[in-house]
């Protein structure tokens, strides 16, 4: 059997060296892959899930805030007796109100940039009504304008002059994402050196009359005016902590605001003078922070969130409910905080070599479960880091990662086996035949280092008077004749399923039964020696036809337990069988020629081919080496055989065998001359006729047990 050289700690190593670089490699793609737009967009979206699976903050929390809304909705459209840009009289009265009712700040997301031509004294009317509350924050914004010739030109956009002088005022710019989500809100807006404050920030500084620090751009953090620490996103930006869908805060329609004693509604029948009969009494804005914007599509001020489609329907949420959002981010000091760098890189790290050492170190199934495990732990974990910890965890790279490196492991265990399939196909090819080798390939049974012990069948054949042929013919000619004959015999070897084991010189050494077991092999191996036989006539016909020297061959036969496998020291090995049974094969093999037979079988042999076989007992020998005697018989053939040589050669020669045990000398010698007589060359009859005449001669001692002992191998 060909030699392996293997160093099976080094292949062992060169698996995990090879899984180490594949998982750094999946963590260098990921990180990479993580910043592409399409994995970005994966990543946002599974930010705003886990906005979903938190779900809204309750009502209680809500109203906690004393944050409200009123709203330009389309009721006021349908109430309101003028029609859209309403009078800015309109919005005097609402501040009025709202002072009136004991709101603590109001803030404008309406921004008043151009003078109203047709009536100036509207905006005179607006800036009073802010000076007396003295509560008011309107609104400016940062505009983009594309020039002629593609100039991008950028301005600030602030509330008219009247209003500038009547109370502060902060921009309302909303940034958006990639995919058109908002999900942050700024810090501040820089613009030729100075610096604006949103909205949000700018009740902080009236909530704590204080001013507000400067940016912070060292750290990571932002202080507040309250000295509470922000962590930012961006340099200029935090994660709004939404509280819930559209209508999460306490919304109030911008009419029934407005609709009191005073004002008339455009339909008689609903003017009930709400604002007094209802808000006044309840105190409904008393000490509350009130937003005024718009909620009407057709003003074009909603946004897509991360509850976007939370609750009925698919409803984008107003923009003056992402400053009341961002407010109340500020107020309860809960912004979502991002991990760190050095986190994301340990996780992804973590990710990729753990499912390393899940894919090499598990069956295909069981790795493919735990990996969805695995996925299913590291998604748990981010859920959990942000609903309780407020931290958003990154799960798209390091869901990258674990993908990437389960593909790429059971990419390199594929590519390992297909060689390792390979490379036995290769090997064994040479020694069994390509049914076995297919076999084999299939069942995943490959060979093993070390041995394990089986019930097979080994088969020896040796070249009678090798060494007498050797010395009359050339090299040239024995080496020609031997390689023609060992051709012919390999080729019966593996058509009957057996694995050539090895050559010794003019010997062959045959298995059958591995590496691929079947349960037949005993019958596999007398079909083999019997092929055997006969080719080896077909030949000698073809040589003695060209006048050349023929030769004979023994065949021995024998079944029972060996230990089979690679065998040897790990650098180099063979894949053989040994044990007792082996060894008595080889000794059946040499027994032809104290019978002059072709091919004798053990008693294990017959015991598993009787029904098929035709054989006849030949003796009980006891071999050298061994102490227990073992019943052998001569193997004449697979298939039936002519009537005279069933009668003489099996029968008559049975009965002789039997008369033989019985000492009945005489009657023995009658029946084997019989035999003679018609086989003049039948080599176990000449045998027991020297017996019976050497018995008759010299009787055995009384306690004679019939048993034949070999003096030689």
């Amino acid at each position: 059997m060909r030699r392996f050289d293997v160093n099976l700690s080094q292949a062992l190593t060169n698996k995990w060296i090879l899984g180490s670089a594949i998982s750094l490699f999946s963590v260098l793609l990921a990180f990479i892959l993580g910043f592409t737009t399409a994995f970005e967009n994966l990543e946002l979206k599974s930010y705003d899930l886990r906005f979903d699976l938190r779900g809204p903050s309750p009502p209680e929390g809500i109203a906690a805030l004393d944050i409200v809304i009123v709203d330009i909705d389309d009721q006021s459209f349908f109430d309101l007796p003028s029609r859209w840009p309403f009078p800015r009289t309109y919005y005097a009265k609402l501040v009025d109100n709202l002072t009136r009712a004991g709101a603590r700040l109001i803030l404008f997301d309406i921004i008043f940039s151009e003078p109203t031509l047709s009536n100036p004294a509207e905006d005179q009317a607006l800036a009073t009504a802010s000076r007396r509350s003295g509560r008011v924050v309107f609104a400016g914004k940062k505009a983009f304008d594309l020039a002629y010739g593609g100039t991008l030109n950028t301005y600030i956009v602030k509330p008219i002059k009247p209003l500038l002088q009547s109370g502060p005022w902060g921009i309302v710019n909303i940034e958006e994402d990639i995919d058109g989500f908002v999900r942050r809100y700024l810090l501040y807006e820089n613009w030729e050196g100075a610096s604006y404050l949103p909205l949000a920030l700018h009740a902080w500084r009236h909530l704590t009359h204080e001013e507000a620090a400067s940016p912070d751009k060292k750290n990571g953090v932002v202080q507040l005016p309250s000295r509470a620490e922000l962590p930012r996103f961006t340099n200029s930006s935090f994660l709004i902590n939404f509280r819930g869908p559209a209508r999460t805060f306490p919304t109030y329609s911008l009419s029934s605001v407005l609709d009191d004693r005073d004002f008339q509604l455009a339909v008689a029948e609903l003017d009930t003078n709400y604002f007094d009969n209802v808000f006044l009494p309840n105190e409904v804005f008393k000490d509350k922070i009130v937003f005024v914007g718009a909620s009407a599509e057709e003003l074009q001020d909603v946004k897509f969130t991360p509850f976007y489609g939370e609750g009925e329907g698919r409803r984008k949420l107003p923009g003056v409910e992402v400053h009341a959002n961002a407010l109340s981010t500020l107020l309860l000091g809960d912004s979502i905080k991002r991990t760190p760098f050095w986190v994301d890189l340990l996780v992804l790290l973590l990710a990729a070599f753990v499912t390393m050492v899940l894919v090499l170190q598990t069956r295909t199934l069981t790795g493919l479960v735990l990996v969805a495990l695995e996925l299913m732990i590291l998604l748990g974990v981010a859920v959990f880091f942000f609903i309780k910890l407020l931290t958003w965890a990154p799960v798209i790279a390091p869901t990258l990662a674990i993908v990437l490196s389960y593909i790429g492991n059971n990419a390199q265990i594929i590519i390992a086996e297909r060689r390792e399939r390979w490379r036995t196909k290769r090997v064994f090819q040479q020694y069994v035949s390509e049914s076995i080798v297919n076999s084999i390939l299939a069942s995943g049974a490959m060979p093993k280092f070390g041995g394990e012990k089986r019930q097979l069948t080994v088969l020896f054949s040796d070249i009678r008077g090798f060494t007498t042929y050797c010395e009359k013919h050339s090299p040239e000619t024995v080496v020609q004749r031997l390689n023609e004959y060992l051709t012919e015999m390999t080729e019966i070897i593996k058509q009957r399923q057996g694995t050539l084991d090895k050559y010794v010189g003019d010997e062959i050494m045959a298995v059958y039964g591995a590496p691929y077991h079947y349960p037949n092999h005993a019958e596999k191996a007398c079909e083999t020696a019997v092929e055997m036989i006969d080719r080896l006539r077909e030949m000698q016909k073809r040589w003695s036809a060209n006048a050349q020297d023929y030769f004979q061959i023994g065949v021995g036969i024998n079944t029972g337990h060996m230990i089979v496998g690679n065998m040897g020291s790990q650098q180099l090995f063979d894949y053989t069988v040994i044990g007792d049974e082996v060894n008595l094969g080889a000794r059946l093999e040499g027994a032809n020629k104290e019978y002059w037979t072709s091919i004798i079988v053990s008693e294990s042999t017959y015991e598993q081919v009787k029904e098929r076989a035709h054989v006849r007992e030949l003796d009980l020998v006891r071999v050298k080496g061994k102490k227990r005697p073992v019943k052998i018989f001569e193997l004449r053939s697979m298939e039936p055989l002519p009537a005279i040589e069933e009668d003489l050669i099996i029968q008559i020669y049975t009965q002789g065998l039997e008369l033989y045990k019985q000492r009945e000398w005489t009657r023995a010698l009658q029946q084997f001359k019989r035999v003679l007589r018609y086989f003049p060359s039948d080599g176990p009859s000449r045998v027991y006729v020297t017996r019976c005449f050497n018995f008759i001669e010299s009787p055995p001692p009384e306690n004679w047990d019939g048993v034949y002992e070999f003096k030689t191998k």
